[in-house]
């Protein structure tokens, strides 16, 4: 095959009033909704962390979980993952032509009619024809943010020295992340604009770092 340029310009699925994919009664490729449509929200319904910090003779032990639970962000890595054909979506079910799932198509009189035979090519979809509004995942995670484990030196073995008391400590931050089933792509909370008041965009960016 060549290489297509992704034509990204549409936003998202074309949808009718009940909700079927509208498809192209020719090609069985979804149509794209031209007109502006509210997609998601950044911003969390609700976020918490939970945390403890355990001791027992000259050790300590503490943890601390962070979470975010709703919100959206748009995933560039999850866009190039499809078009280059390396995300499981691209390979879910075969990747020979199949009918749209719970799709529809407008016949001759301008009615809206249940496609059963019109198959679309994966390849073009993901190569050509998948709109940016596809790439829109949940941001909710939660997330083991940090580990410590902390020797307290005995203080009688500090009498003969100048220090009233010394920890020697192992820490971790950012050990394990928990996302949601649409985002197997990145972290939620990596921002490509840096330090800015832009959010919810990730635009290829490198693995967060444990």
């Amino acid at each position: 095959h060549s290489f297509p340029t992704r034509r990204s310009s549409d936003l998202d699925i074309a949808k009718d009033d009940k909700g079927h994919v509208v498809v192209d009664s020719a090609t069985g490729l979804p149509l794209n909704n031209t007109n502006a449509t509210i997609l998601g929200n950044y911003q969390p319904k609700w976020m918490a962390s939970l945390g403890a910090n355990l001791s027992y003779k000259n050790f300590s032990f503490s943890f601390m979980f962070d979470t975010k639970q709703g919100g959206q962000f748009y995933s560039h890595t999850k866009s190039t993952m499809a078009f280059v054909g390396t995300s499981q979506e691209t390979a879910e079910g075969g990747r020979d032509p199949k009918v749209w799932e719970n799709s529809v198509y407008m016949n001759s009189k301008g009615e809206y009619v249940t496609n059963t035979t019109q198959k679309y090519d994966p390849y073009i979809y993901y190569t050509t024809r998948l709109p940016e509004g596809q790439n829109i995942v949940n941001a909710t995670y939660v997330k083991l943010r940090e580990v410590a484990l902390t020797y307290h030196i005995p203080k009688k073995s500090l009498a003969k020295t100048p220090f009233g008391g010394i920890s020697l400590s192992l820490f971790a931050n950012n050990m394990f992340i928990w996302t949601h089933k649409s985002n197997v792509y990145s972290d939620p909370e990596q921002n490509s604009s840096g330090s800015s008041n832009t959010q919810g965009f990730e635009f290829s960016s490198t693995p967060s770092q444990r």
